[in-house]
């Protein structure tokens, strides 16, 4: 196995959950971009309107390409995701943590009169108009836990990071200085072996030229 295969696994090992959600947000995904694709590409709008009456009074025809766009920008998020998590990119995970998020609140705004729909009309609705409310009430609450599950994986990279910063910042310890040298110690010598020895004897030498004898008296 290489280097690379080993982080790549290391990697999943750490964030099972977080890739887990990822997955089951996509495999949510899916089938809701099939839907719109059909509607959008293979239909018009008078087709969406007789065979989708309640939802296309909820969702009307000119949004379903924007949120057609959006879906494709959600899967691409997830993709990215995974990417930033392998490569430790925090703020790049951020922006795509987003994406889910403003997509909770798109499904908010589409189910809540969903359902006020289905109870004014005490559920006397078609039952893909009744599938359609349950699967987004569903969602919603996962799509919430999924939000907290991919925030708390923006901390771990956070505190991974500034780790790493930290780490490279410091200085290298300074290498072992070697012990300097002990001074050699020094010598003193015996005074008896330094004093000067001084003869009492003139060194001068004496001759009878030389001589001259003291005045007499």
């Amino acid at each position: 196995m290489s280097d690379h295969d080993g982080s790549c696994s290391k990697t999943i090992s750490k964030n099972v959950l977080l890739f887990a959600v990822l997955l089951a947000e996509s495999l949510f995904i899916i089938p809701i971009m099939v839907f719109t694709f059909l509607n959008v590409f293979s239909s018009d709008e008078d087709h969406y309107k007789t065979y989708h009456p309640e939802i296309s009074g909820i969702v009307g025809f000119h949004f379903l390409l924007p949120i057609f766009v959006y879906q494709i920008i959600w899967l691409v998020s997830n993709i990215a995701s995974v990417v930033t998590i392998h490569t430790n990119t925090p703020y790049i995970f951020f922006l795509a943590t987003l994406v889910p998020i403003f997509g909770l609140l798109v499904i908010i705004v589409i189910l809540v009169p969903s359902v006020d729909y289905a109870f004014s009309h005490n559920f006397d609705v078609s039952g893909l108009f009744l599938g359609f409310v349950c699967v987004l009430s569903v969602f919603v609450i996962i799509l919430i836990l999924f939000i907290i599950a991919r925030i708390a994986t923006f901390r771990k990279m956070m505190k991974q990071k500034k780790v790493v910063q930290n780490t490279a910042e410091k200085s290298p310890e300074d290498p072992p200085q070697e012990p300097a040298a002990e001074p050699e110690p020094i010598q003193i010598k015996d005074p008896d072996e330094i004093s000067t020895t001084f003869s009492r004897r003139s060194t001068m030498s004496m001759n009878d030229e030389l001589y001259i004898p003291p005045p007499r008296r």
